[in-house]
């Protein structure tokens, strides 16, 4: 694995392990959080903030992860799959009431001196809907 791939793979175990200081450790100070519902965030306590609300409501561990890597280094995409349960209602999606779900997803991250400086969210909001309305 090269740097960045240790970096995200380290992020995606911290993620799992609901370890928010070691994510706040490998996250730059100005990080940008581009969410899957379409909010950016800007700066490690708002990327805290926003991580802790988002995991509250939707408990997801990551797996099934595949690291690929650009040319360069400094961009990392993992494949993945989340898995969860939807505790909590989040405001567009449907009323939670427990629903489980497991849906692939990637994340995307932007590694600059040995910091995640970017990440970006993605899955198919349209299924990941469905899965939650049941």
């Amino acid at each position: 694995m090269t740097d960045a791939q240790t970096i995200a793979s380290g992020f995606i175990e911290a993620l799992n392990q609901r370890d928010f200081e070691a994510l706040a450790r490998l996250v730059h100070e100005d990080v940008e959080l581009d969410s899957l519902t379409g909010q950016r965030m800007v700066g490690v306590g708002p990327f805290r903030a926003w991580m802790m609300n988002y995991l509250r409501r939707f408990d997801e561990q990551f797996g099934d992860v595949v690291l690929m890597r650009d040319a360069f280094g400094q961009r990392v995409a993992a494949d993945l799959t989340a898995r969860g349960t939807y505790r909590e209602t989040m405001e567009g999606f449907a009323p939670a009431t427990g629903q489980s779900y497991s849906i692939p997803s990637v994340i995307v991250f932007e590694i600059e001196e040995g910091s995640i400086t970017r990440l970006s969210h993605y899955r198919n909001l349209r299924v990941f809907e469905r899965a939650l309305a049941g």
